[in-house]
């Protein structure tokens, strides 16, 4: 597939901070609080440095320190999926930024890959899953109102453009971004990569009036052919049906579930090496699969070009 002319870095060297975002109140940790990654165009006539660091120690294309653009931008929230992390999809993060945007992706706490991973029972997970899909609509909120209704860090990121807000989610962060136009009205743009649906999140997983969308909201559903998690048929098409005659979908072919993070390789031969019992059908080998490099690429071009155009070209 050609990549369009938005799959190439955009104009601005990007700066990345760390913070965190107060949180609703958890009856179970009142004191939670969510670790937040923030990317943003930085000022020009700067150096870019080696990068900042990624938790599996890929290449991470933005640097700490580094003075932010001075003008409003529109603000992107990204959310991770079931078992991930703030930084899991850092090449499509810090593209965002290069083009002008603000992107901030936070840890949906109690659902990362660490907490996960340490749960032992099928009951310990159903309560997490039970607790996560109350608790990740909210956090996305959050993250909005600590960024665009607030003024306390814009000495080290850009102010916020308050009526360009978007939302992008990967798997069960798909599902997320779906619930946020009913939580905030300024969210003009969703863009869902392999979104989960009643399959995964449960029969109550949309409230009676939030599907179809708002008609202010644009929406951008990418799906990959192979998902063996998020199944195309079963998954994917009856939810896209339910989002309205504004909502597109492209399919990414030879691809599978892991395809929209980084470290695709490690990832999917994570997945090759330990398949879910109830999966429709055997993962395909990676071998088979589109290459990261192309894959990113894609996915790059796609995205931008979406919220470049949702979004009225609002960015510097």
């Amino acid at each position: 597939m050609p990549a369009p002319s938005s799959a190439r870095r955009g104009p601005h060297l990007v700066g990345v901070i760390d913070t965190e975002i107060a949180s609703p109140l958890d009856p179970l940790d009142p004191h939670r609080r969510l670790p937040c990654s923030i990317w943003y165009p930085a000022a020009a006539d700067q150096t870019e440095g080696e990068g900042a660091a990624h938790p599996l120690e890929l290449r991470h294309r933005a640097n700490q320190g580094l003075a932010p653009f001075e003008g409003r931008c529109p603000l992107i929230v990204f959310s991770h999926g079931n078992s991930g992390y703030r930084q899991q999809s850092t090449f499509l993060t810090t593209h965002l930024a290069s083009w002008g945007f603000v992107v901030a992706a936070p840890d949906h706490t109690g659902n990362t890959f660490g907490e996960m991973f340490a749960l032992k029972t099928e009951e310990e997970r159903r309560a997490v899953h039970l607790r996560a899909r109350a608790q990740r609509p909210e956090d996305v909120r959050s993250t909005i109102h600590a960024l665009a209704d607030t003024t306390h860090e814009e000495s080290r990121r850009p102010p916020i453009e308050p009526i360009a807000i978007g939302v992008i989610g990967h798997s069960f962060g798909g599902w997320t971004a779906l619930k946020l136009p009913a939580l905030d009205r300024r969210v003009r743009a969703l863009c869902c990569l392999a979104p989960a649906s009643e399959p995964f999140v449960g029969r109550k997983a949309f409230a009676p009036g939030e599907l179809p969308l708002p008609s202010h909201v644009q929406s951008l559903v990418i799906a990959a052919r192979d998902d063996v998690l998020v199944d195309l048929e079963d998954s994917v098409h009856p939810l896209f049906g339910r989002l309205g005659a504004a909502a597109e979908l492209e399919i990414l072919p030879d691809a599978d579930h892991f395809h929209f993070c980084d470290g695709i390789e490690l990832l999917h031969r994570m997945h090759e090496n330990q398949p879910r019992p109830d999966q429709p059908r055997p993962t395909r080998p990676l071998s088979q699969l589109m290459a990261e490099e192309e894959t990113h690429d894609w996915l790059n071009g796609r995205v931008t070009r979406f919220f470049l155009d949702a979004l009225d070209g609002a960015t510097p």
